[in-house]
């Protein structure tokens, strides 16, 4: 097992420092996709398999914890604030700091569903115990 994990590291090495062709000509990249680009959320797709099976592996039904992600973007649901904040969260930046990756400061939020959040352009939010999703206020009132 530990074999393949190394060769799926060195292959994606590779690949990430392959460049790409545009117009018969060849463009190296030295650090890795670019943001948005076609690859990027199959490469974080990868990484959040992973991240899900060691959610599942430490964590029980009464965590009443679930994990809702769409290419690079992810959203994890659990029982409390603190349980999420004192144990997910760190668990989630060991995780993603062992691959080179950081949670980010501006997208990460912990809020009880009553407030609501924003999840792909949807607003998620439970409305006098109506679990309720609408396009989000700040996808259609932007100045």
């Amino acid at each position: 097992m530990l074999q393949n994990v190394l060769m799926e590291k060195e292959v994606l090495r590779k690949w990430l420092k392959a460049g790409y062709i545009e117009k018969r000509k060849l463009f190296p990249t030295e650090s890795g996709t670019p943001q948005g680009g076609v690859y990027s959320p199959t490469l974080m797709n990868f990484t959040l398999n992973g991240l899900e099976k060691v959610l599942k592996s430490k964590f029980k039904v009464k965590d009443k914890l679930n994990f809702v992600r769409y290419a690079d973007d992810f959203v994890i649901t659990g029982n409390s604030k603190e349980f999420l904040e004192t144990e997910v969260k760190p668990l989630v930046e060991t995780f993603l700091s062992e691959r080179g990756l950081e949670l980010s400061k501006t997208k990460t939020l912990i809020t009880h569903v009553d407030k609501g959040f924003d999840f792909l352009g949807m607003n998620i939010r439970k409305y006098n115990g109506k679990l309720l999703t609408i396009p989000s206020p700040k996808r259609y009132l932007k100045n």
